[in-house]
């Protein structure tokens, strides 16, 4: 079928999310088509008053339980015999009904000729209006006004919260008609050098669920191959390598190493070979492992939108690769997928348990990207067959891989929990009050008892290595803001002016962990994208809640956290020019506190 065939009946998924006109042609829309996005029709089904009632609920928690149960048996330290009785115990799209194809209830930030965040207050376009380039206007709306959308009823009813984002804006149109982007350089880095953060990411980081599908070797001859003129690497193995560099850079802990200029400019050096891979990439394991470092390393650079659309390649890759269709044939709307070339029953157990690690993976991306900038659903419901992996992939107890095991399976079950919540926020719910934040209020239990069960807090303070640290601070950061978004949720709270104590203490937690946690030189390297989808919504909540001055009494301590936030996220931007709006916006936001402690 082409492109001229009838339109179907119904707009795509994605245009209905979107709220948009969907011209339905096929195989894709031309929106769909446009972004290289995926595009899905369903069939038009009546509705029933009550979408998602009891039935959901009860399916959703018995996932849950499975889950719980895969926990129990997965325990460190427990041999592989019993690791075989959990993956019995696993799930699958087909019958946990826990993917939605709608969007979630933040802005859409993609412009196709409509506004950048649709659905937000006035105030937020005039503060925008001001502002002449779109890279910093884009920058703003996913990693300010996007994040915000969980607060935002509380930010736009406070009149000095409003004046500081005015504050900021104003200096960033000020400033984009003198600054001076500078000029893009290759990472000059040592032979030697590079080897060693080869050998350091090898040496740190090596699990089956994350296998690099290039040799070591041949990412240790990368440096000689680079002197030699007439040899051209692909972009696919550039990608891998300069991503592999990185990661060593960060791992290092030599003192002496100037790391600012080399994070940056690998950093750079990476995004800017981004569109001709995207031109080139194929349907292999190489390009979707490069898939997965790009989305990281575009979030670090705060370009959620590039992430966004490598993301969906990603999708379509693991799609054609076969990673959709595991354990099973798919039964929604995509059941067409093309299955992998070789069959599941053909693989071996650990490349089916890498294949369903990866996948687990990408259902998380996916429900960030819903949660955090507003996206739809890119692995809708029956779209796949996966079940849960062996955490350990091999089935093989060893103690190097703990902490990762702990972290796929305490952030799996934060991730079914904010399903639950994108499903429940999304359906035709005519739930009274009351109902609506009992349902919040299970949710938030849920969270609380990932950190309990697993015991975070004290997991983070025996680790040894610095990858083991991030693990178990992703979980904890993650719970935390969960919790927030949830607690703002409940709609006793959404519409008050005043943020709710526990709110802001939550937030003063965290950000005290996170300064704690930051102490280390080595550690200040991880980056801006910590701050920004870890720790941005907490320093906007304890900055609003010392604006209201709602209590005197944890003033100081609040805002000497403000002022390390705003000097950590200066130090993070300083070689990097483009982030330089989010920067104003955090001095605009601490000086605002600053004036209160003044006024007082």
């Amino acid at each position: 079928m082409t492109s001229q065939d009838a339109p179907k009946r119904t707009s795509c998924t994605r245009c209905q999310a979107k709220k948009v006109g969907c011209n339905r042609l096929e195989p894709r829309c031309s929106r769909c088509e446009a972004v290289g996005a995926q595009c899905i029709y369903l069939p038009r089904k009546a509705r029933s008053k009550n979408r998602r009632g009891l039935h959901d609920k009860q399916i959703l928690r018995e996932v849950l339980r499975r889950l719980e149960r895969l926990e129990d048996h997965c325990k460190i330290g427990q041999d592989a015999d019993t690791r075989d009785v959990s993956r019995s115990m696993s799930v699958s799209s087909g019958d946990t009904d826990v993917n939605d194809s709608r969007s979630s209830t933040g802005p859409d930030l993609t412009n196709e000729g409509q506004s950048l965040i649709p659905n937000t207050p006035d105030v937020v376009h005039s503060m925008l209006n001001g502002i002449n380039d779109d890279k910093d206007k884009l920058l703003l709306t996913s990693n300010v006004f996007c994040l915000l959308q969980h607060v935002k009823s509380q930010v736009y009813k406070n009149e000095a919260c409003i004046k500081a984002i005015e504050a900021a804006m104003s200096e960033i149109s000020r400033l984009e008609n003198t600054q001076e982007r500078d000029v893009l350089l290759p990472p000059q880095i040592p032979k030697d050098q590079a080897k060693k953060w080869v050998n350091l990411y090898y040496d740190s980081y090596q699990f089956e669920g994350f296998r690099i599908p290039l040799e070591k070797s041949f990412l240790l001859s990368v440096p000689d191959l680079l002197e030699i003129r007439h040899v051209h690497l692909d972009v696919t193995s550039r990608l891998i390598y300069y991503s592999v560099l990185l990661q060593g850079v960060l791992m290092d802990l030599d003192h002496t190493v100037q790391r600012g200029g080399i994070v940056k400019s690998l950093y750079r050096t990476s995004i800017e070979l981004v569109p001709s891979w995207l031109d080139q990439v194929k349907d292999t394991p190489e390009d979707l492992f490069a898939a997965f470092l790009m989305i990281s390393m575009a979030l670090e650079g705060c370009n959620s939108e590039l992430s966004w659309k490598i993301f969906c390649h990603a999708c379509r890759i693991a799609r054609a690769l076969g990673y959709f269709s595991i354990d099973g044939n798919p039964k929604g709307p995509e059941s067409h997928i093309r299955p992998a070339q070789e069959s599941s029953e053909q693989k071996n157990e650990v490349e089916q348990n890498r294949m369903r690690f990866e996948f687990w993976h990408l259902l998380r991306t996916d429900c960030l990207f819903r949660l955090s900038f507003g996206k739809p659903a890119m692995l809708p419901e029956g779209s796949w067959a996966v079940n849960l992996p062996d955490p350990s992939i091999t089935g093989v107890d060893d103690a190097s891989t703990h902490f990762i095991q702990i972290h796929f399976l305490a952030s799996m079950r934060l991730t079914l929990v904010v399903l639950k919540y994108l499903d429940f926020v999304n359906a035709d719910s005519d739930q009274n009050a009351a109902t609506y934040d009992s349902w919040m209020d299970d949710l938030i239990a849920e969270v609380e008892a990932i950190l309990s069960n697993w015991n975070i807090e004290e997991l983070m303070s025996t680790t040894k290595v610095l990858i083991d640290t991030w693990f178990c601070a992703d979980i904890l950061f993650t719970s935390y803001k969960t919790i927030i978004i949830l607690c703002q949720a409940k709609k006793c709270n959404r519409d008050s002016a005043h943020l709710p104590r526990r709110t802001v203490d939550l937030a003063r937690k965290s950000l005290k962990v996170f300064q704690s946690l930051m102490g280390s030189t080595v550690r200040s390297f991880w980056g801006i994208s910590i701050l920004l989808l870890h720790q941005f919504i907490f320093f906007f909540l304890l900055c609003l809640d010392m604006i209201d001055c709602q209590e005197p009494g944890n003033y100081e301590e609040g805002l000497a956290l403000v002022r390390w936030v705003n000097e950590l996220a200066v130090q993070a931007a300083e070689n990097r020019p483009e982030l330089g709006p989010i920067t104003l916006v955090t001095r605009s936001m601490t000086a605002a506190c600053e004036q209160v402690r003044l006024g007082r």
